[in-house]
């Protein structure tokens, strides 16, 4: 008689989480408001990447800004941020190992504490997972070959560069801003102009004009004084 209760009991329960993980998502990317913002977080270490979000939950860096690196930064709470990417509609996450990766949903592992640097960079360092003896912070970090590296490392410290990110606005720049030095005696010269013809002059005038013209000679006779 009991065993029906206990079995409606336990499917309304999973419906209620399920709907309660959810709505915490919905609630999470509602209430960011003005505090939602769309650009590339660029980590200076190596070559430089841009962090990227893949649709199969890959979390890696690419060096070239492509659609993957858009992301989607919006405010949980005072200080605590979620990451999203555009492209790919998934959620950045580090589970209770230190390893990232990219869920659907959005729950406790895709939160964030962003802080800003004294170099202009940001960190972002998981809510919930930690080192429990140390409570030493677990960081969102790419090494020199652009992989996600484990937040749990003990090398994986707020100092070090392979944490700090610079969120980038500028989207519809396919390749870096930059500046190029020419040789410039390496260009073609170009042949000056040809001068405009001269205009015709009169014979009258032609007498006096022009280095080859004949000059008038000037005679002068010698003066003689008588007694």
């Amino acid at each position: 008689m009991n065993a029906p209760f206990y079995v409606i009991l336990t499917f309304a329960h999973l419906i209620r989480a399920e709907h309660h993980v959810s709505l915490d998502g919905r609630r999470a990317e509602e209430g960011a408001g003005s505090g939602r913002r769309t650009c590339r977080l660029y980590c200076r270490v190596g070559i430089g990447f841009h962090l990227q979000i893949h649709p199969d939950g890959r979390v890696n860096g690419s060096h070239e800004p492509n659609q993957l690196s858009v992301l989607e930064l919006f405010a949980v709470s005072q200080g605590v941020i979620g990451i999203k990417g555009v492209y790919s509609n998934r959620f950045l996450a580090m589970n209770n190992r230190g390893r990232l990766h990219a869920t659907e949903w959005f729950t406790d592992d895709c939160k964030f504490r962003e802080r800003f640097q004294e170099n202009s960079y940001n960190t972002y360092a998981s809510v919930i997972h930690r080192n429990h003896r140390s409570s030493r912070e677990w960081f969102v970090a790419l090494n020199k070959r652009g992989k996600a590296k484990m937040g749990s490392s003990p090398r994986v410290k707020s100092q070090h560069v392979s944490t700090h990110f610079l969120p980038r606005v500028g989207l519809h720049d396919k390749s870096e801003r930059g500046f190029t030095i020419t040789d410039r005696s390496k260009e073609r010269r170009k042949s000056p102009p040809p001068l405009p013809p001269k205009p015709p002059v009169s014979k009258v005038n032609n007498m006096h004009a022009g280095p080859t013209s004949r000059q008038p000679q000037v005679k002068y006779w010698p003066k003689y004084r008588f007694g």
